[in-house]
């Protein structure tokens, strides 16, 4: 049956078998195969309008779809969203098929109107049809891939930016990032979800420590050297899960309480020597004792601190680095990117509450999403790498 409603392609005529067939006859036989392959594409077009409104008619709709929306809810069989089980998705099927036929056969016409076009280039009639068809099969093959989805691009970048800005200790940076995140989603007309987390986790945060962050600032422009003020500077970064500014404050302080220490050690050294020429040994050893408990105290925070920072760099690890897998050893655990699909970091959320069922439903419900597309190019970028790809190679910048 399907045999017998498509219509078999025909060879080109050449321009060679001109005695065979005179060009007049050549050029009918290329307009009356168009039409043929027309009346074709009617009827396979008929035929899934005819399955689609028997299963709209099923379904307790008024009337069939129009074809783009007919095709894709066709052509999404294939997709995540064809779940249909029964009569309904084997329906679903044969139109999908008589839709493919029907543009298989109107690219057919289109190839033997511009052969008919080529044996007479000044028919006004026939560049018309010409000009249809293709435009008929322009609007089949975008009904046949349904509509292209949004890109997500760049509140991808706005996402990811501001969560790598608040890391560093720049929230004026982050919440400019994370509202420029909400805004491409607003625009995309998908909830903000993740994006507003980190918008009112920062928001709050910084609220929340702002008073005691400057008095420690103040405090370590006073006295630079002050160990305890650095630690305390780096525990309330940590505390506002600004993770990799943490890390570097942490690290400040163990420098600062090392050379505290060694100064320290220095200067018990030279008392002891002291005391023991004027007092003697006994003298020396007691007055150590005395002066233990303090250098045990600097050996204590240093201790300390170098827990904190191997708990910071497990997470760091969790939360602050995208998918290492295919990176080259020297990016990985840089935050840098070296591929063209990038991934989402986790929500500040999560830093603080492991109750986070909002942000997985928000995260099913983007992956899910068919209109929406996080790896694709913004549509003027698309536009410029076209260009760039249709344009000669001498053309193009970089070559000679």
């Amino acid at each position: 049956h399907l045999q017998s409603r498509c219509v078999a392609p025909s060879p080109p005529c050449p321009l060679a078998g001109v005695a065979a067939m005179s060009l007049h006859a050549c050029f009918q036989r290329h307009k009356d195969l168009a039409h043929r392959h027309e009346e074709s594409v009617q009827m396979w077009l008929e035929d899934s309008s005819a399955v689609l409104k028997r299963r709209a008619a099923s379904a307790g709709t008024l009337s069939a779809p129009p074809l783009e929306g007919m095709a894709a809810e066709v052509t999404s069989i294939d997709g995540t969203a064809g779940v249909i089980a029964g009569v309904g998705r084997e329906e679903l099927q044969v139109a999908s098929k008589a839709l493919r036929c029907a543009a298989a056969q109107q690219r057919l016409a289109v190839r033997e109107y511009r052969e008919a076009a080529r044996l007479r280039p000044r028919d006004a009639e026939v560049q018309k049809r010409l000009v249809a068809a293709r435009q008929s099969l322009r609007r089949l093959q975008a009904a046949l891939d349904g509509p292209e989805p949004k890109p997500l691009r760049r509140f991808l970048a706005h996402y990811n930016l501001s969560i790598r800005y608040w890391d560093l200790g720049k929230p004026k940076q982050a919440l400019a990032e994370a509202e420029l995140a909400c805004t491409e989603l607003r625009a995309a007309k998908f909830p903000p979800g993740c994006a507003e987390h980190n918008l009112l986790v920062m928001t709050h945060v910084q609220a929340q420590h702002r008073a005691e962050e400057r008095r420690l600032q103040d405090s370590l422009l006073q006295s630079p050297e002050s160990v305890s003020a650095s630690y305390d500077l780096g525990i309330l970064y940590f505390d506002k899960r600004m993770l990799i500014r943490a890390e570097e404050q942490l690290k400040a302080a163990r420098e600062r309480a090392r050379a505290a220490c060694a100064l320290q050690l220095v200067g018990l050294d030279r008392k002891r020597s002291q005391l023991q020429d004027a007092a003697g040994s006994k003298c020396a050893q007691a007055w150590l004792a005395l002066e233990r408990p303090k250098s045990c105290r600097m050996t204590n925070l240093l201790d300390d601190i170098e827990d904190d920072l191997s708990f910071l760099a497990g997470l760091r690890q969790h939360w602050c680095a995208e998918e290492e897998t295919g990176k080259s050893e020297e990016l990985q655990e840089t935050g840098v990117r070296d591929g063209a699909r990038p991934h989402l970091l986790p929500c500040l959320r999560r830093r603080y509450s492991q109750d986070c069922r909002d942000c997985d439903e928000w995260w099913a419900e983007l992956c899910r999403s068919s209109g929406l597309d996080l790896h694709a190019p913004p549509t003027q970028e698309r536009r410029a790498l076209s260009q760039h790809k249709r344009r000669p190679l001498s053309q193009r910048p970089g070559s000679r």
